[in-house]
């Protein structure tokens, strides 16, 4: 026998169903009397304990070179998104010093992001045919809005310098444990004229020490950058010993701008045929494109 119900007993039934299911769905995670609790509840580490354990790998990297393979998607001045991909190099060298050159085959070099001391750049040809470039004298009073990918973010993000020992420093680190992800969460505060603001997070994996995603704030809280890192493989050193790891895999999502960008290393060494060196860090004196932005302050615009 077919039982026939009005629209409306249907719409209702639907929504009563969607709500049951609401809550089982709700009430998985709940640790029920006798269950033993989800997560790692073991023991932890101190804040200056996990940084003698993070710098300890990251101290093994003052350099690095390796091969890698990137896609971007980057909005254009009509916000339509523009897609470049590419295969190349990235050098390093502590502190700040950065190069990822991507080329693609035919038409050469076809991204680039770079820093050192004094400035930091990105270019983007064919598509965007833009260079833009700044002084870390002005960092803090850019926009990041101004400049799709911003490099010292990218730095922020490759995770091999050491971290200050001198813990009342800013950034000053603040530690959490997160028990269900089995993370350290460290959060980097600075002070300005009103109050405190969070400036960065890194999750480290509670037993490698590995770093596995970064987000960075601005002084309102808004995420400029949010990161996830996996896949991490040792570097070759040339020496003796236990090697140092680092993440080959990143996903990186630039929310102020709508930009994103992947890429993955391989062939991972502290450096191959004198490379990186100083040099390896110049600023471009010749772009090759159509558009130069020197990024300025806010006040300046």
């Amino acid at each position: 026998m077919n039982i026939s119900l009005p629209k409306h007993a249907l719409r209702l039934l639907g929504l009563c169903l969607l709500f049951c299911a609401g809550l089982v769905a709700g009430c998985g995670p709940i640790d029920r009397p006798g269950q033993v609790p989800r997560g790692y509840f073991g023991k932890t580490d101190t804040l200056p304990e996990v940084i003698t354990e993070i710098n300890a790998n990251n101290q093994r990297v003052p350099t690095l070179w390796a091969r890698h393979y990137f896609e971007a998607t980057i909005p254009n001045k009509k916000k339509d998104p523009e897609f470049v991909n590419g295969d190349g190099v990235l050098m390093y060298q502590s502190p700040q010093s950065l190069r990822l050159i991507g080329n693609k085959a035919l038409a050469g070099r076809v991204f680039e992001i770079g820093s050192n001391a004094e400035r930091f750049w990105l270019t983007i040809l064919p598509e965007l045919d833009t260079m833009w470039w700044g002084e870390y004298s002005q960092i803090d009073t850019f926009d990041p809005a101004d400049v799709p990918i911003r490099p010292d973010q990218l730095l922020a993000v490759l995770g091999v310098g050491p971290i200050d020992t001198e813990l009342l420093h800013e950034p000053a680190p603040v530690l959490r444990f997160n028990n269900d992800a089995d993370a350290y969460m460290l959060v980097w505060n600075v002070r300005r004229t009103d109050r405190w603001v969070a400036q960065r997070e890194v999750w480290y994996d509670r037993a490698t020490k590995l770093p596995r995603s970064v987000l960075l704030f601005d002084a309102d809280g808004r995420v400029t950058l949010r990161a996830f890192l996996s896949n991490h493989q040792p570097v070759e050193t040339g020496q003796a010993g236990p090697k140092p790891r680092i993440a080959t895999e990143y996903r990186l999502f630039f929310p102020l701008t709508g930009a994103k960008m992947s890429f993955e290393l391989s062939d991972m060494k502290i450096s191959r045929g004198g490379l990186p060196n100083q040099r390896s860090f110049a600023f471009p004196a010749d772009p090759g494109v159509s558009h130069v932005i020197e990024l300025h302050a806010k006040n300046d615009h």
